[in-house]
């Protein structure tokens, strides 16, 4: 669940069908700076979602954080996929993209993963969750100072599609860690903070 998030966060806040300015590259810097720290302070508001399924959320945190070199590889590996989505020169205009597509982009991508594992029946309890889990992630941030940074250029990315988009965003996370073997790993780790029937499932996941 956490391998992608911190990515589609990323980008999810400036994939926002009329069109805007196209951001400039310096001027988006300070508010991708701000993402890692604020997806946290947003995780950590939101742990309800994962507590009810038996987690003991300090635990379940600091899973997360054993992760977080492979995240910013992953977060590094997709901002030079997209260096040439802001403009170095000003002037552009892009068409405006909205978070919804590009979350939905994202979860059938996750419903796919299971589905090719065999477990995503099984999985449909933890799936929800982990719903869940994301969309108050992403209005704590859209609230917060990562979503104000974004709403105060009022631009826009010129973004390749949202399919694109995802599954460049989970080549990155392989390349980065989050391979078959690191994501069991994560699982493993999270089932063992106390969340309930999940270990059977950590060993069957399969990232293709």
């Amino acid at each position: 669940m956490h391998f992608s998030l911190l990515l589609f966060l990323s980008i999810v806040s400036l994939a926002t069908s009329q069109m805007i300015r196209q951001c400039g590259c310096g001027e988006i810097e300070q508010c991708l700076g701000s993402a890692t720290g604020g997806f946290m302070k947003c995780a950590d508001q939101c742990q309800n979602h994962v507590a009810a399924m038996g987690a003991n959320y300090p635990a379940l945190r600091q899973c997360m954080l054993q992760k977080e070199p492979a995240i910013t590889r992953a977060a590094n590996c997709q901002k030079s996929n997209l260096q040439n989505a802001c403009s170095r020169s000003g002037g552009g205009m892009v068409r405006k993209r909205y978070p919804e597509t590009l979350k939905l982009a994202a979860f059938t991508e996750v419903n796919s993963i299971l589905q090719r594992s065999g477990i995503q029946a099984e999985a449909k309890a933890f799936l929800s969750v982990g719903k869940k889990f994301a969309t108050c992630v992403m209005k704590c941030m859209d609230r917060g100072s990562t979503g104000n940074c974004y709403k105060k250029l009022g631009c826009g990315l010129d973004l390749p599609p949202d399919s694109i988009l995802v599954q460049s965003t989970k080549q990155c996370a392989i390349n980065s860690g989050f391979d078959t073997a690191g994501v069991r790993q994560l699982c493993n780790c999270v089932a063992g903070t106390g969340v309930r029937n999940l270990a059977p499932l950590c060993n069957r996941i399969t990232i293709s």
